[in-house]
């Protein structure tokens, strides 16, 4: 292990930088990547350590530990005690290359006991996700044992073996949670406020091929339950002010992502979801499951075929749900059911807005718990299910909703590639109704709803085809397709240019251009249709 002491200077200038171009928290391509060299680092881990305590080490608010691209692979990390301030915290991230974590133990980076930390794989701009984490065994990643307030983004979590199936790849990518059983005595308190987690932010991150889900937060059990190690019943403590978005989790054993006991604050949202429960594990393989003890907004996420449910709600209320594209689900697209750990707040409102659910295996959308209060589903399409659309037990406001088995009526962009914009003749245009008072004002491509609303997650909306880059004034932006670089030129001072996916993923963004020409590098691109906005001006462009 080595030290730097004499470099602390450097280093927080450096993350003062940083710190500068994380406040938009909207796209890993904010991040100024910074090729951190591990000797500007104040503590580099050695690759032979398995445990690294901020005691011991005498580590301060602000320093930098180095996790070395260089060398050999980490076999298994415990952090213990690694505590910063919330105006310094501690960072934690890979310098000279790629940091790889290849365990065969019980797990493969664990925090314990830790405060105020950001662990980063933004070290070095080869590499969109900088440190990489494997296990044949347990939790890829876990911040458990009263760890709190800490941020994580540009990791990669992988299994071994392809689809998470296989004897060597592991449990969930990442998990979040203390357990109960972990204090027996601390977590008798039913007020869930002896001790609270709180201020979690995931973003960025690319999840996939592991054993079990792919995002694992919260203990659960919100109503409390008898643990084996206990003597008494003990009660999931609370998890408060959480930030989910911009992840990538595909093939994933378990569910895609499960999130539970988040009472207070959450917002999950810009996620993509793909080809889930693969081990088809009943109750454990839905795409997103919205867990007991759990309120706050779920939204602009794509959801896209798994064995499960599209959506499996158990939330407590007070919930909104909009501009979702759930499509391929094995089971229903929505599901809201009972349960006995489900707990619903007497008033809490449950607000399913402006979603796409499309080619559920069984039902379209089911809700059958009628506890709680106002459940309104509005302006959503639902369709193509294996069995009936739409099924209920609960007391629903239906309003301005496509409910229908035949997928060519609502004329979508692209149904076999699974796109799900709509064509100018489609019925769905303006046969929606104002949402805005819920808060709704953009859809799933960040497209402003105004007027007369359009139902389903995507507003319709004239975009420039392709090969009419060439019909562009303002600017020029060429080749088309691209290969490697985009180049654009003759940009106004100021102007901001963002670019997305076809399927909605935010992939570059950068505000108020100083000079007039950039360039976009694409190499590392997946091929396809891609979505370019220069001053909310849209251009489809493809990348070969």
């Amino acid at each position: 292990m080595k030290t730097k002491r004499n470099l602390f200077i450097t280093c927080v200038i450096i993350i003062s930088l940083l710190i500068v171009s994380f406040t938009s928290k909207e796209t890993l391509l904010n991040l100024v990547f910074d090729n951190l060299g591990c000797n500007d680092c104040d503590i580099v881990i050695d690759t032979n350590t398995g445990v690294v305590d901020g005691e011991d080490l005498n580590i301060q608010p602000g320093d930098i530990i180095g996790l070395s691209g260089a060398g050999e692979n980490y076999k298994n990390i415990t952090f213990n005690n690694i505590v910063g301030t919330e105006d310094n915290p501690v960072i934690i991230k890979n310098c000279d290359g790629r940091a790889i974590i290849e365990s065969s133990y019980s797990f493969g980076v664990k925090f314990r006991n830790s405060k105020y930390f950001k662990l980063a794989g933004d070290g070095d701009d080869n590499y969109q996700h900088g440190i990489k984490i494997s296990t044949t065994n347990g939790f890829f990643l876990t911040f458990e044992y009263f760890t709190t307030n800490f941020e994580t983004y540009a990791i990669e979590i992988a299994g071994y073996e392809s689809s998470g199936i296989g004897e060597d790849n592991g449990f969930a990518g990442i998990g979040i949670k203390t357990s109960p059983y972990q204090d027996c005595d601390l977590f008798t308190d039913p007020t869930r406020t002896a001790w609270v987690m709180e201020d979690i932010i995931v973003r960025d991150c690319y999840i996939h091929d592991v054993g079990g889900e792919g995002l694992y937060i919260g203990h659960g059990f919100y109503n409390g339950r008898k643990e084996s190690s206990c003597d008494e019943v003990t009660y999931s403590h609370s998890i408060q002010h959480v930030r989910i978005y911009n992840n990538l989790i595909e093939d994933v054993g378990y569910d895609g992502i499960q999130i539970k006991n988040v009472d207070l604050d959450c917002e999950l949202y810009n996620n993509v979801i793909k080809n889930y429960g693969t081990l088809d594990a009943g109750a454990h393989n839905e795409g997103l499951f919205i867990g007991g003890g759990t309120t706050g907004k779920f939204y602009n996420n794509y959801v896209i075929n798994g064995t499960g449910h599209g959506i499996q709600f158990q939330g407590m209320g007070n919930v909104d749900i909009f501009n979702n594209v759930i499509t391929g689900s094995g089971d229903d697209g929505f599901n809201g059911t009972n349960g006995d750990q489900i707990y619903r707040l007497p008033n809490g409102y449950f607000n399913i807005i402006n979603n796409t659910f499309i080619n559920s295996g069984n039902y379209g959308f089911v809700f059958f718990n009628n506890e709680g209060g106002t459940k309104r589903l509005i302006n959503n399409i639902i369709a193509g299910s294996g069995e009936e659309i739409f099924r209920k037990g609960a007391t629903i406001d239906t309003i301005s909703n496509i409910m229908t088995q035949n997928l060519d009526y609502l004329k979508f962009s692209d149904v076999s590639n699974n796109l799900y914009s709509l064509e100018e003749n489609s019925p769905a245009i303006n046969y929606g109704t104002d949402v805005s008072e819920y808060g709704i004002i953009d859809d799933f491509l960040k497209n402003p709803r105004s007027g007369t609303y359009d139902v389903g997650a995507y507003e319709y909306t004239e975009t420039l085809s392709y090969d009419d880059f060439s019909s562009i004034r303002d600017f020029k932006a060429y080749p088309n397709p691209v290969k490697d670089v985009l180049y654009l030129s003759n940009l106004k001072k100021g102007t901001k240019i963002s670019v997305y996916t076809i399927l909605g993923e935010l992939i570059m963004e950068q505000d108020n251009i100083i000079g007039s020409e950039i360039t976009i590098a694409t190499t590392k691109w997946k091929k396809g249709i891609y979505l370019l906005i220069v001053d909310e001006k849209k251009y489809k462009f493809i990348r070969e």
